[in-house]
Parts: structure tokens; C-alpha cells; sequence
């Protein structure tokens, strides 16, 4: 009986053991064409960490391989092969799962239209996190942006542990959601994150709306637990100025949801999102646009129609929404020495007159000099939002123009 079960158990593993030396080959679960299409700064980690993962899972089978061996001349020690060869299968699903992963977010980019765009995110994605991480000594991540389905992006952020523990991430990977490929102010909500992680922000700002909200506990025990997704909120503003706050009420504007608050969710009621950008605008810009977006906001979405007890939160929220924006915009960042974000976010470079100014300076040239992309991409993706927004009957005009400009080949400046 123990031959026989050592004899299963040498077959079981041999079977792992091959599936594993197949992964060696980054080819086999995404495209040569795909992989060439990332930056060496991308792509050159992201392989060289997986390759390093399925090393080490061949090592575990190489010692599964002892204890099978062993038990074969020690029948007391089958037991142990048998936990040996069921650890490393369960190992080998692991670092599959990542595998798989990495291939899908790589192979993604799947025509040279959306291989360029990709690497135009990427460029961008970087630049973002280098604009607050700069001169602080915090190394900046690589960025891998892949595109997936659904209504929101997400972040895997670089430094974590993925499914197989063995195995830290080397990049920020960043889903973009195929609708806003074009129109992409998630992002920046996504690599602030990022930001916000690597320089304890989290908490400042959790802080800063204790502060604010000190006289109105119940206020405060619902705005703080959102402290985080606050902040990749006010960076995305920050960075993409108006631009951001149409583009996630398209993202939560299911009259289905949009005044729910469901327990321990930790993204703020829809409503409230938009409003705080709203508020932020005004903060920053005085009037504008966003004006009009709030009346069509409390028109469409009323707070008198959400449930019972969530309503009086949400018209109190209201009546001190200016004062929760300056509090989330102005709470210091212990990784920026205790200054604010705007000290190196500052919104005022993508106000509606510095954008008409940016439009002005440049003429068409913008959308077309490598020079312009490599330097002020951020804010020709705060400019394609703004007039998108701002000008609905020709929003699908400046949807064309910022597809065009995402899916051309891009030069480094």
C-alpha cells in the first residue's frame, strides 16, 4: 500500500513540477509583442521578479522530490511526502493565479492603437507619483496600467505581497476601465494611493477631518473611515483639476446607489464624492462649471429620497461640504515634510484660465509635439476633460481628439 501511494504521489508531483517548468517562459501566458510593448522600467522588473517566483517554486518541488524519494525507502516518512507534494501544489496555484495576473494585465495591450495608449499611461501614471515624490528620497514605483472591466479602476499597489506570499509586487499595477480609457482622471486617483501610502497621508487627513467635524460625532464616525479613498480623490483634483469630478459622477451616478451607504464600504456615498469636488473647484477656482453640475446633482438625486437615518447625515455633509474640502485639501503629508499636497499638486496649474492659457500658448501643436506630451501630458488630460465637460454639445469631438492623441506612438521629450 505505501508503494503504491508513493508511486501516486511521485506522479502527482512530476505533473506540478512540469506545468511549473512551462512557466518559465513569460511567452506562455502573455504575447512577445505585448512584453516589447512595456518600458524596460516596467517590463524589466515585472520579469525579472516572476522569473525569481517560479525559481523558487522549483525549488520547493526539487525538496518535495526528497521527501518522495526518502519515503520510498523510509515508509514511516509518506506522510510527510504527502503534506510535501500537497504544500507545493497548493504553492504552484499561487504563483499560477499571479502569473495569470500579469500575463492578462500585460496582454491587454492587444493592438499597436492600444499598445501606444497603454504606454501613455504608463509615462503618465509615473509622472504623477514623481510630481509629490520627488526631492523627498521616496523611490518612485514603476507603473504598470493594464485595461479591465467594470465602472472603476483599482490599484495593486507596488510593495505588497501578491497571492503567492513569496512573491512582493515590483510595480503599481493600475486597472483603467475601458470607458475611460480616454478620459482616464482615475488614474490619479489610483496613483494616489500610491502617494498616499508612501507618505503617510492616510492619516493626516482621517486627522484633519477629526478636527473639522470635532462638534458633530456622528458626522465625524462616517466621514474619517473614507479618509483613504478621500485622498486619492483630492489627487486626482490636484492633478486633473474639474476634469475629475464629471468623470466620477459618470462612475457613481446609479440612482440605485448613489445615496446607499453600505457598511464598511470605504469609498464615501456617491453623492457626497461629487459634491466634495465640487466644493474643491470652488475652493480653488471660485466659480465655474461645477456650479451647474451640483444643481443638476440635487435635482437628479435629491437627499430627501435616501434612507431615514442617512439623510439628515448627507444634508448637514452639505451645509459644511466647503469646510471638509479645505480640511482634506490643507492636511499636512508627513512624507512632504508636514506641507500640504497642493505644495506640490498645486491646483491652480489646472484651473480653467491656466488651461485656456496652456491651449493658447501651444495652438495645435499640443496635441501633436512629442515635446507637449513628454512634458504636460497630465494637463492635456485636465484640458480634454474641462472641454469635454464643459462643452457637451462637442464632447464627442473632444473624445476623437484625446483617443487620437492617446493612440499615437509615444517620444520621450
Amino acid at each position: 500500500m505505501t508503494a503504491a501511494l508513493v508511486d501516486d504521489l511521485d506522479r502527482q508531483l512530476q505533473h506540478w513540477l512540469g506545468a511549473t517548468r512551462a512557466c518559465l517562459d513569460a511567452e506562455s501566458f502573455a504575447s512577445r509583442q505585448a512584453w516589447d510593448s512595456l518600458e524596460q522600467t516596467v517590463g524589466l522588473p515585472v520579469r525579472t521578479r516572476l522569473a525569481h517566483t517560479v525559481d523558487e517554486l522549483i525549488r520547493a518541488g526539487r525538496a518535495a522530490e526528497n521527501s518522495v524519494r526518502l519515503a520510498r525507502t523510509q515508509p514511516t516518512q509518506a506522510s510527510v511526502a504527502e503534506s510535501a507534494v500537497d504544500n507545493f501544489r497548493r504553492r504552484y496555484l499561487q504563483v499560477e493565479t499571479t502569473l495569470a495576473f500579469f500575463g492578462a494585465a500585460v496582454n491587454s495591450r492587444t493592438s499597436p492603437g492600444l499598445r501606444a495608449t497603454m504606454a501613455t499611461l504608463d509615462q503618465l501614471a509615473t509622472q504623477s507619483i514623481e510630481t509629490a515624490l520627488t526631492g523627498t528620497g521616496i523611490p518612485v514605483p514603476p507603473v504598470l496600467t493594464y485595461i479591465g472591466d467594470g465602472l472603476g479602476a483599482s490599484i495593486i499597489r507596488a510593495g505588497i505581497r501578491l497571492w503567492d506570499p513569496g512573491t512582493v509586487n515590483p510595480v503599481a499595477a493600475v486597472k483603467i476601465v475601458r470607458h475611460n480609457l480616454y478620459r482616464p482622471t482615475s488614474l490619479f486617483h489610483e496613483t494616489g494611493h500610491q502617494v498616499a501610502h508612501l507618505t503617510n497621508w492616510n492619516d493626516s487627513v482621517r486627522t484633519a477631518l477629526g478636527r473639522e467635524l470635532a462638534d458633530d460625532p456622528a458626522l465625524r464616525a462616517m466621514w474619517q473611515p473614507w479618509s483613504s479613498e478621500i485622498a486619492a480623490d483630492v489627487y486626482a483634483f490636484c492633478l486633473t483639476g474639474y476634469a475629475a469630478v464629471p468623470a466620477l459622477y459618470d462612475v457613481v451616478a446609479d440612482p440605485r446607489t448613489i445615496l446607499r451607504w453600505p457598511l464598511g464600504d470605504p469609498h464615501p456615498i456617491g453623492w457626497l464624492r461629487v459634491l466634495l469636488g465640487v466644493a474643491m473647484c470652488r475652493n480653488a477656482f471660485g466659480t465655474g462649471p461645477w456650479d451647474e453640475l451640483e444643481r443638476a446633482l440635487i435635482s437628479a438625486h435629491s437627499p430627501a429620497t435616501a434612507d431615514a437615518s442617512t439623510a439628515p447625515l448627507l444634508r448637514r455633509s452639505h451645509d459644511r461640504i466647503r469646510a471638509i474640502a479645505e480640511a482634506c485639501l490643507s492636511a499636512p503629508v508627513p512624507g512632504l515634510g508636514g506641507r500640504s499636497i497642493t505644495t506640490v499638486a498645486d491646483p491652480q496649474r489646472v484651473s480653467p484660465q491656466a488651461l485656456s492659457e496652456l491651449e493658447r500658448l501651444t495652438g495645435p501643436a499640443l496635441w501633436t509635439s512629442p515635446h507637449w506630451r513628454g512634458t504636460e501630458g497630465i494637463r492635456i488630460v485636465a484640458l480634454a476633460g474641462l472641454r469635454e465637460a464643459e462643452q457637451p454639445g462637442r464632447g464627442g469631438d473632444w473624445v476623437d481628439r484625446a483617443q487620437r492623441w492617446f493612440s499615437a506612438r509615444p517620444v520621450a521629450a
